[in-house]
């Protein structure tokens, strides 16, 4: 195969519950993410020079997203690719073309998806399996979202643990939509959970969590059961999205939660027009508070938001 075309859906998170800092520097967590309808577009083709090449276009082909190895879909597939080379025949060279629609610094773990969805494409390119267990290593060791979205493909949602690269199946939501909302604030993950340790808290219990079981859930009570630890400490860190959080108590109150560290926030909703009345309703009052969005979406949540060619 000369050339291959593969999708990477985003994620939000239903619950991110933080149980401690770890040895390592980490945060312990547990967290339930589903897939997200909106999706970057990655074009793998054969290269004739050694090594992986990328170009990045689309609406959130942002400065801040590289086209070298510090984009982790670059990194996954030059560790991918000297895999295949150490084990037998694989392409020579890989060139990238990666679309973006999922911004970045968002929350939605678009750079993770992008990591996974490449070795998929990649594997697909080269005609050989790299194998469940060697691209879960090859992505923990990039990110802790990045083994979910590998996992994800089965059910569209999963239970993670540890700091996040541990993957468990879930059952998905079926018919949830969600008004998705990603405001002009770009907020780094790093000075989120500085803020979390400087604040005063109360860390999970691990063995006192139990997980929600989503899936028998309508859109409108788990609403109420949707929780991130992180949403506080990320208001802190980035006072930019205070203002959204207003604006969004006010115009929608106990719908919407923040996905990871931020900067989107979520509303489940029962169908697409519930939706897209609601997206629309908070762009208006977005527009006449002066609040800038990146980016504006009614989108499906879990099983069946997974498409690749």
């Amino acid at each position: 195969m000369d050339a291959v075309r593969i999708e990477a859906p985003a994620k939000v998170n239903l619950d991110l519950i933080v149980h401690g800092r770890r040895p390592d520097g980490f945060h312990e967590l547990t967290t339930t993410m589903v897939l997200a309808g909106v999706r970057d577009v990655l074009e793998l083709g054969r290269a004739r020079s050694a090594g992986v090449t990328c170009e990045v276009d689309g609406p959130c082909a942002t400065e801040d997203v590289p086209t070298d190895a510090r984009n982790l879909a670059v990194a996954s597939l030059e560790r991918g690719l000297a895999v295949l080379t150490a084990t037998g025949s694989a392409p020579q060279g890989v060139h990238l073309r990666l679309t973006k629609s999922v911004p970045a610094g968002a929350g939605l773990g678009g750079g993770s998806s992008d990591a996974a969805a490449a070795l998929l494409g990649l594997e697909r390119l080269a005609g050989r399996e790299l194998g469940p267990v060697v691209r879960a290593s090859i992505l923990a060791d990039l990110g802790s979202d990045t083994v979910f979205f590998d996992a994800a493909g089965r059910t569209g949602a999963g239970l993670c643990t540890g700091r996040g690269e541990r993957v468990r199946s879930a059952p998905s939501p079926s018919g949830w939509w969600a008004a998705l909302l990603t405001p002009a604030v770009v907020v780094p993950t790093g000075p989120v959970f500085a803020a979390l340790d400087a604040a005063p808290w109360t860390p999970g219990t691990p063995t006192a969590f139990e997980p929600v079981d989503w899936a028998a859930l309508t859109p409108t009570d788990a609403r109420a059961r949707l929780r991130n630890d992180l949403e506080s400490p990320a208001l802190v860190a980035a006072p930019g999205l205070r203002s959204w959080r207003e604006l969004l108590d006010e115009r929608a109150p106990g719908a919407f939660t923040l996905s990871g560290s931020g900067s989107s926030f979520f509303a489940p909703c029962e169908s697409r027009s519930a939706a897209e009345t609601l997206v629309a309703e908070v762009e208006g009052a977005a527009a006449g508070a002066g609040l800038e969005l990146r980016g504006s979406w009614a989108v499906p949540l879990g099983s069946g938001v997974l498409a690749q060619d």
